[in-house]
């Protein structure tokens, strides 16, 4: 996926975006709205979960190999001039305001409501924005390639265009089109999406090998349209892009406290990167993708859990209005996060070291950072309960979380540093930081829960 093309942005995202057929796009017959299939009979959490989350284990699987056969072929300071280009994708997404995240909870909450006209504007709208936002990205990243090549700047320029491209696929691919990707089988088909992506990004390794930087630029470019291809093909809301300003003021009213709360949080990923390159430079930044793999991998099981119960919980509130029964949802999808990720740690821990040293021996000197990088999947297993503050709106609170654990992995990692910079000292702030923020995430649930009583 995109953020396999970018390995300082493995926490995506969950995310932790491909080539649209534009033409189609346009073409696409907005006048009158596809209706939205119904589904006669809903799978369980657990079967959700585990469609999702297997094809993510093996898309896992898949992108540490290929991540590791890349690192292979180019030194860590040739992948870290790479990825430090890429930081402008961590803080692109700013741009987008906030309306592509009220799709996100929109949707699933009229399905619920069973407004299925409602849901086919309110997805064309957000469609039409996500083109316009990423378009205006890609041009001023495209001016900032044509300045790298009038200065002779033959690598910086194609980083700077492959960027170009990959935010406007950004925009339409994660903040549009798979959001749409909401209920039964589509969770499915965005699992196959990303298997597929990363089984053609593992074969374009080989141009990594031949062409050096420019082969990490055009796996990136290659792979990421794979992937948009087939969910563009499979997406599940049939509509064109169609410009509204009523739907799309409703989309930021709703989005826009979800989009603060949520570009905080995946803020603080890019902040600990660029941190990692202010201190350590690219040679540091380079090591550093290996710990975001390792990361980045793990996390996968509870992002897939976040992923389907998110929508459910939307959906389920649209129906009843009752909090009490979103908490209860989230208990037996936390148990399966935190067991199913217990054995990956322990296991992970102690064969770090000797596969790094047998595959990679350049990057052996992140392996202590590997190991306390694992820890941090760990307590991200406890949040999908972290939903009801977007479904209920009380982003005020999720976000007072979210600053407390940014302000614990700031005081941390100044008191690690103190007396120099160490590739270690990242990755335990981070834990440190995420500790704090799942700790005060529940703690601020219960005037939540009090406030709409035990229903």
């Amino acid at each position: 996926m995109l953020r396999d093309s970018k390995l300082i942005f493995e926490i995506d995202a969950n995310a932790e975006a491909m080539l649209i057929p534009e033409l189609d796009v346009v073409l696409e017959s907005s006048s009158v709205p596809a209706p939205v299939a119904v589904e006669t009979k809903k799978p369980t959490m657990l079967f959700l979960v585990s469609s999702l989350a297997g094809g993510n284990v093996i898309s896992m699987m898949l992108r540490m190999v290929g991540g590791i056969l890349q690192a292979r072929c180019v030194l860590p300071a040739v992948l870290g001039k790479f990825n430090s280009i890429g930081l402008v994708m961590g803080y692109a997404p700013f741009l987008q305001i906030g309306i592509l995240n009220g799709i996100n909870r929109e949707l699933p909450y009229f399905i619920g409501k069973g407004n299925r006209q409602r849901v086919n504007e309110l997805a064309a709208a957000a469609q039409a924005w996500a083109l316009a936002v990423g378009g205006i990205v890609g041009i001023a990243l495209v001016g900032v390639g044509c300045w790298q090549l009038a200065h002779g700047e033959w690598e910086l320029a194609a980083g700077w265009f492959t960027n170009a491209i990959l935010a406007i696929l950004l925009f339409y691919n994660t903040y549009y089109l798979q959001m749409t990707y909401r209920t039964g089988h589509d969770f499915a088909r965005l699992a196959m999406s990303g298997v597929i992506e990363n089984t053609v990004a593992l074969a374009l390794v080989a141009l990594v090998a031949l062409l050096n930087f420019y082969g990490l630029c055009l796996r990136a470019l290659l792979s990421a349209s794979v992937g948009v291809c087939f969910l563009y093909y499979w997406r599940p809301l049939r509509v064109g892009p169609r410009w509204n300003g009523r739907h799309l003021m409703h989309l930021l009213v709703i989005g826009a406290p979800i989009f603060i709360v949520g570009q905080i949080y995946a803020w603080w990923t890019v902040l600990n990167s660029t941190l990692v390159f202010v201190y350590l430079g690219e040679q540091g930044l380079g090591l550093y993708a290996m710990v975001l793999v390792a990361a980045g991998a793990l996390e996968l099981l509870p992002i897939a859990v976040s992923q389907v119960l998110y929508p459910r919980m939307a959906e389920h509130y649209g129906r009843t209005g009752r909090l009490g029964d979103l908490i209860r949802m989230s208990i037996k999808p936390t148990l399966f996060s935190v067991i199913g990720i217990i054995s990956v740690i322990v296991v992970g821990w102690f064969a770090v070291e000797p596969v790094i040293r047998f595959i990679l021996p350049d990057y052996v000197d992140a392996v202590p950072a590997i190991r306390w990088a694992l820890l941090v999947p760990f307590v991200l297993s406890f949040c999908p309960v972290m939903n009801v503050y977007n479904v209920l709106r009380r982003q005020d609170l999720y976000i007072v979380a979210i600053v407390l654990g940014i302000g614990a992995y700031v005081g941390s990692l100044l008191w690690l540093v103190r007396g120099g910079a160490d590739l270690v000292a990242f990755p335990q702030a981070m834990l440190v930081g995420r500790v704090v923020f799942t700790v005060a995430g529940y703690v601020l649930l219960l005037p939540v829960y009090f406030q709409h009583g035990k229903a």
